[in-house]
């Protein structure tokens, strides 16, 4: 197969996945973790020769007119969000990959001139996906150079977009990669371009930890999508199985497959989100994709440098394949194969700069006994960690425990607690024993102890009856507050500091079934680099917070740390869930999406599958004859998205069915028929996990499974929330924050009418409506109208949605806007002033001292770091394209971030009062602005009196903060 479309004549842009050719030039010249290619002192140089060469070749196969190259960030990614455990099993590359990879980026930027693409947030993937799609609307043909068959996703002839699959082994010694089309990637993988992520989630994928449905194989999953077209196809069918039993489904969906899809639906869909690339990334794109003249003479300094011999003596071909219009074929040598480039060792590992460390194996009462004197003398912090079979607090078992008393050789120890063999019994002391002695240590308050994600730690001291305190520092604590765009894990945190990372997990559990399997020698080394890096990051965190102001320290001290232990014990608390009550809500919940089918088949005068995105466009655009302009015609068929149904509601009285069936159906997939499989069989709850360092606002986010996320909207949405149940004969009580954002604008602003609208009690809402109709009497629809644009302003609304929201013309909109500017104009010199010094500092900073930072791009807003936030042209910033989206955010980050502080601060005040008062009462959920508890009934009165109080008093504004209680026997009827 060719390299180019053999149809298109359109210019070639050659669109490179950096990481993929960057760890395919690594691995083929590396006969060891650390060998490849070296210059004579030492300096890696395998993916600086195999990249630039690759990419030279391709090049010069394919002609292209521009080049575009993107990497990933250390950064966590959307993805993260939703499943922390997401390429969690990846192996960390060697310290020589990224010493070498730097290189390679200063080569390309500064030499080559081609651009790089990074966002943080998101992955290599999602910029591609952005970038092609962008690209094709330009008149770009897009060739996607990648080993990532995730990108099929992408491909599409209409669009001219494929993929130069480096696929079937090191690319190096795999030749030239074979350009993948709609049937190129049907034959590879047995599924449309469209269909890719749908079989990801049913397949997963290893090498992501992409769950998928467990036992379903690829030919299955291929099975499945020709008979009903997508996952959400395959459920439908599923669900007539169960309610009709369908023997037309029942032909292809054989027993043992419909438990599997039953069993593991949460994972599918959780892995179709995964899987899906995000092709709407905020990037700046307005600069073209031509190629640009190189830098000759500073390119051929580097490969003078770098000893690359061989592509040095190709200059003049860089120079016309990577300069305007593109490489001329007219002036290639015929003999472009690489010799061994001299200079360089093939053999030689690089400089190692691992630390070597000693580590004790307490492994009997002699040693024990002498550790704990040591704990007992010792007046400097202590760093702990703890080893498990398994990442899930609630079940894990305690593997060993590793402590750092300082950076000498006899200062580091691994109790082995758990570890097991097949041979023969190890070597360890029991719990017992251990625990008997090391309890003081462990519960006294005034000995210092430090950790990395110290609430995981604690969980696993409370499985054993222990109640760790005196945690005086968190290493991913003080990072998040430190460095909030950084990923926060050790490894991360290490390579930062220091240039290199830890022995990682999975190189350590190797193909043992857990930590528990591990050799106690190997183990003890593992977690001594754990301790051992935590304990020098301290030192090192506390010397960064003595050179910011105070107001980071007393965030670190005296809010994010206590709230650890908080958030710790509402994981171990969990929330009871309502099996039964559930049951009945899906039955309900399928009869009536069952109603709405009949309803859109009657209609449609036929039956049709309404997952089906080929049929539905079939029956709206060719049958019905509904508005095409409405639309966009795909290589499927017309698009049925969620924005084509809205721009169709008036035309026909299908659409609105329509609309409800799909939003009906995603609450019974998300949250009806998947909460009863999350429910932890020891405990009986559900456990969520709180994230302390996951956003950038400060916010708390919750994940296995997301709590925060539970909607509110519709009738069946509320009555998800029927549910959640307190302990038996408890009542819950929810404590809500009202307007608190809207609050904390007036304070922040200073804005005298709503200050004293706050203060009075008056509603916000219809005094605002008030002012923008000028008159005093006003009706509940432009209440609305006044309700709408108070939180508008917050989250930056322009006119147009402004005007959608409302259903009032556009001049309409434009007309209330500027009325409401005029009436507020302290909030918006306060929103403009942020978004100000977002570009002036690169970062804003909440009521409490958090930052939030924004890295613009160098050439494009990132220019004006350094000026004075108060000469900046404001509105020639805001029209720079999508990186104009992050001054929104800046603008609303201190509201937030300050919103989200405040929750935190009542939350430890209320866990202390509880535990100084021995209030019947646990805190279970937090919600954004709200919090939820199960309080015994005798003590509803005091609870109620004393959460109330203290969340409103527990900071001082110019406004007061008001909470709204509500009281029931499941959350829903708390609202």
């Amino acid at each position: 197969m060719s390299l180019k479309s053999e149809n298109s004549k359109k210019p070639i842009l050659l669109l490179v996945d950096g990481h993929s050719l960057a760890f395919r030039s690594f691995y083929a010249f590396s006969k060891g973790i650390d060998g490849g290619l070296t210059t004579k002192e030492g300096f890696p140089t395998s993916v600086t020769y195999g990249f630039l060469k690759s990419l030279l070749d391709n090049c010069k196969n394919i002609s292209p007119e521009g080049v575009c190259i993107t990497f990933d960030t250390e950064k966590p990614t959307f993805r993260h969000e939703l499943d922390p455990n997401y390429k969690a099993n990846r192996d960390v590359a060697p310290d020589v990959f990224f010493q070498d990879i730097e290189q390679l980026e200063i080569i390309l930027e500064e030499s080559l001139n081609l651009p790089i693409f990074k966002s943080p947030g998101y992955e290599a993937d999602d910029l591609l996906g952005t970038i092609a799609n962008d690209a094709s609307s330009k008149g770009w043909c897009v060739n996607i150079l990648s080993g990532d068959r995730d990108l099929f996703q992408l491909v599409d002839d209409q669009k001219d977009i494929y993929v130069l699959y480096m696929g079937g082994g090191p690319y190096a010694k795999s030749g030239n990669p074979t350009l993948m089309n709609e049937n190129g990637v049907k034959e590879k993988l047995g599924v449309a371009p469209e269909r890719v992520v749908d079989l990801k989630a049913l397949t997963g994928d290893s090498s992501d930890n992409i769950p998928g449905i467990k036992g379903v194989g690829p030919k299955t999953a291929i099975n499945l999508l020709k008979e009903n077209d997508t996952l959400d196809g395959i459920y439908q069918a599923l669900d007539k199985i169960q309610q009709n039993n369908d023997k037309k489904y029942k032909g292809f969906i054989k027993g043992s497959v419909i438990e599997k899809l039953r069993n593991d639906k949460h994972n599918a869909f959780l892995s179709r989100d995964l899987a899906k690339i995000n092709t709407e990334v905020p990037l700046i794109l307005s600069n073209g994709y031509e190629l640009k003249n190189i830098n000759q003479e500073l390119l051929s300094e580097s490969l003078k440098k770098l000893e690359l011999s061989t592509l040095l003596r190709q200059i003049d071909i860089f120079n016309s394949t990577f300069s305007k219009g593109g490489f001329d074929k007219n002036n290639v040598a015929k003999d472009e194969k690489a010799p061994k480039v001299a200079g360089n060792n093939e053999l030689e590992n690089s400089e190692n700069k691992i630390p070597k460390i000693n580590v004790t194996v307490v492994n009997d009462i002699e040693l024990l006994d002498k550790l704990i004197q040591r704990l007992d003398k010792t007046n400097q912090i202590v760093s702990l960690d703890t080893e498990t079979n398994s990442l899930n607090p609630i079940d894990a078992e305690l593997v060993g425990i590793g402590l750092c008393l300082g950076e000498e050789n006899d200062d580091l120890f691994y109790i082995p607690l758990g570890h097991q063999t097949k041979k023969e019994t190890p070597n360890q002391l029991s719990i017992e024993n251990v625990f008997s002695k090391l309890r003081n240590w462990i519960e006294d308050p005034k000995k210092e102890k430090a950790l990395q994600n110290s609430k995981f730690d604690r969980q696993i001291f409370f499985n054993h009856g222990l109640d760790l305190k005196g945690v005086t520092f968190d290493t991913l604590l003080a990072d998040y507050l430190l460095n909030n765009q950084e990923k926060h894990g050790l490894s991360e945190i290490s390579f930062r500091l220091f240039g290199f990372k830890p022995p990682s997990f999975k190189e350590t559990v190797g193909k043992n079934k857990d930590f528990s399997f591990v050799d106690i020698d190997e183990a003890s080394i593992y977690c001594g680099y754990d301790v051992f890096l935590t304990f020098k990051i301290v030192k090192i965190f506390k010397e960064s917070f003595s050179k910011e102001k105070d107001e980071l320290i007393k965030l670190f001290e005296e809010i994010e740390l206590p709230l650890e232990p908080v958030l710790s014990q509402m994981e171990i608390n969990g929330i009871t869930i309502d099996i039964p009550y559930l049951d009945k809500l899906s039955k309900e919940l399928k009869s009536t999406l069952a109603d709405i089918e009949s309803k859109v088949y009657e209609l449609a005068e036929e039956s049709f599958n309404l997952s089906s995105p080929k049929q539905l466009g079939e029956i709206l655009f060719e049958k019905l004859n509904l508005d095409k302009k409405k639309s966009r015609k795909t290589k499927t068929g017309w698009s049925t998205d969620a924005v084509v149904l809205e721009r169709l509601v008036d035309e026909h009285e299908i659409i609105q069915h329509l609309i409800k069936h799909r939003t009906l159906s995603k609450l019974l997939s998300t949250y009806i028929d998947a909460l009863p499989n999350l429910i932890n069989e020891k405990t009986g709850r559900v456990h969520t996990n709180f994230n302390q360092a996951a956003t950038a606002t400060g916010r708390l986010s919750s994940s296995n499974p997301n709590l925060q996320n539970i909607p509110v909207r519709t009738e069946f949405s509320r009555r998800i929330r029927k549910a959640f149940l307190p302990e038996k004969n408890w009542k819950l009580l929810s404590a809500d924050y009202s307007q608190i954002e809207l609050r904390i604008l007036a304070h922040l602003a200073d804005e005298e009418i709503l200050i004293n609208a706050f203060h009075k009690n008056d509603d916000i809402h219809s005094l605002t409506a008030r002012l923008i109709f000028e008159k005093e009497e006003i009706s509940s629809d432009e209440r609305r109208v006044g309700k709408t644009i108070n939180f508008g302003v917050i989250y930056g609304m322009g006119i147009k949605k402004f005007a959608r929201s409302t259903g009032v013309s556009t001049p309409e909109a434009k007309e209330f806007l500027i009325k409401y500017k005029e009436r507020y104009s302290k909030i918006f010199k306060f929103l403009e002033l942020q978004e100000r010094l977002a570009l002036s500092k690169g970062y804003v900073k909440t009521i409490f001292g958090r930052k939030r930072e924004f890295k613009f791009d160098k050439n494009g807003l990132g220019r004006l770091i350094g000026k004075d936030p108060y000469e900046i042209d404001l509105q020639s910033a805001r029209r720079a394209g999508m990186e104009a989206q992050s001054l929104r955010a800046a603008a609303n980050a201190p509201i937030q971030g300050s919103s989200a502080d405040i929750i935190k601060i009542a939350m430890v005040q209320l866990n202390k009062k509880f535990i100084e008062m021995n209030v019947p009462a646990k805190m279970l959920l937090q919600v954004h602005d709200e919090l939820l508890f199960e309080v015994e009934p005798d003590s509803l009165e005091i609870t109620t009196k004393l959460v109330k109080k203290t969340m409103e008093d527990c900071v001082k504004l110019n406004v007061p903060l008001l909470v709204d209680i509500g009281i029931g026997d499941n959350w829903m009827e708390t609202k």
